[in-house]
C-alpha cells in the first residue's frame, strides 16, 4: 500500500500535446505544476515561473554546482533542461505534475519520496507530428525532432500510461480518467493507512 501524495510525470515527443495535458491539469484545480529549469527562450505564450523557469546557460550550471537540480539533460539546440529538488519532497500533500525527458522520470520515480505516476504523450503519426511542428514555426527543426521522437519512444514502455493524442477532446477524455481514477487511488490509500495507524495505537 502506497499512500506517498502523487507526482504525475508527463513525458513525450515535442508537440505531441505534453503542454495541453499540464494545462488542463493545473486548470482542473487537481494538480499543482512544478515548473522545471531550460536554458532555451521561452515561445510567445510560456510564462516564465509557471511552464518553465527560464534561466541562462550560466544561472543553469550555477544551479548544477550547488546541487539544485537532482537531474539535467541537453536536447533540441542544444538546450538544458533540469528537474529541481521539490520533485522528490512530499511534505506537501497538495498532488504535483511536471514534465520530465524520459531520462529524468527513471531517476524521479526512483529517488522521490512521492508516488510517482508516469504519463506518456505522443501522436498517431509521423506526419501530424510534422503538422504540428510547423504550426508551432519549428519547421526547420523538424527532422532533428523525429529522430528525438524515435528515441523516446522506445522509453513509453516504463510509463504507467500511454495516451495517444489524435483528438484533443478524446484525448483530454483519458486524461481526465487517468488523474481521476489515480488521485480517488490515493486518497483511499491515505485514509485506510490512517485508519489502521490510529487503531495500532488503540488500547486493548
Amino acid at each position: 500500500m502506497d499512500a506517498r501524495p502523487p507526482l504525475f510525470v508527463v513525458s513525450g515527443p515535442s508537440g505531441a500535446g505534453k503542454g495541453t495535458a499540464l494545462d488542463w491539469m493545473v486548470l482542473s484545480g487537481l494538480v499543482r505544476r512544478v515548473p522545471t529549469y531550460t536554458t532555451r527562450q521561452p515561445r510567445p505564450t510560456e510564462r516564465d515561473g509557471i511552464e518553465y523557469n527560464f534561466v541562462s546557460d550560466e544561472a543553469f550550471a550555477k544551479l548544477r554546482e550547488e546541487g539544485q537540480l537532482i537531474e539535467y539533460t541537453r536536447t533540441y539546440a542544444d538546450s538544458y533542461y533540469g528537474s529541481p529538488r521539490e520533485l522528490l519532497d512530499s511534505q506537501d500533500p497538495m498532488p504535483l505534475a511536471a514534465e520530465l525527458e524520459p531520462t529524468g522520470f527513471v531517476k524521479v520515480r526512483a529517488m522521490s519520496s512521492r508516488r510517482v505516476i508516469g504519463i506518456f504523450v505522443t501522436t498517431q503519426t509521423e506526419n501530424e507530428l510534422r503538422k504540428r511542428l510547423a504550426e508551432r514555426g519549428q519547421a526547420r527543426e523538424t527532422d532533428n525532432r523525429l529522430r528525438v521522437r524515435s528515441l523516446q519512444q522506445t522509453w513509453a514502455w516504463v510509463y504507467d500510461y500511454i495516451l495517444v493524442n489524435q483528438d484533443r477532446e478524446d484525448f483530454l477524455g483519458e486524461l481526465s480518467t487517468v488523474v481521476s481514477a489515480e488521485l480517488i487511488r490515493s486518497r483511499g490509500m491515505q485514509y485506510i493507512t490512517a485508519l489502521q495507524q490510529e487503531e495500532s495505537v488503540q488500547p486493548y
